[in-house]
């Protein structure tokens, strides 16, 4: 049985291009530090569309949908 890289799938996982860590090594936000592939986890939470949006919703807060512009 093939061993699948949970990180790639995760919520926690963070790619941080500009950190440049290299092949296959990411920022883990559960772990606070770049980290290589895990196989096993037990911080691994399945990414989907309504767990990212909640994490964006925790770190900025609601957002008014409706404003049209900004007020400077």
């Amino acid at each position: 049985m093939e061993k699948t890289n949970l990180c790639l799938k995760c919520i926690n996982w963070d790619r941080r291009p500009e950190g440049a860590p290299g092949e296959g090594m990411g920022y883990c936000i559960a772990r606070n530090k770049i980290v290589g592939p895990h196989y096993e986890c037990e911080y691994f939470q399945l990414r989907t569309a309504d767990r990212v949006a909640s994490m964006k919703r925790k770190i900025y807060g609601e957002i008014d949908e409706e404003m049209d512009e900004f007020d400077f």
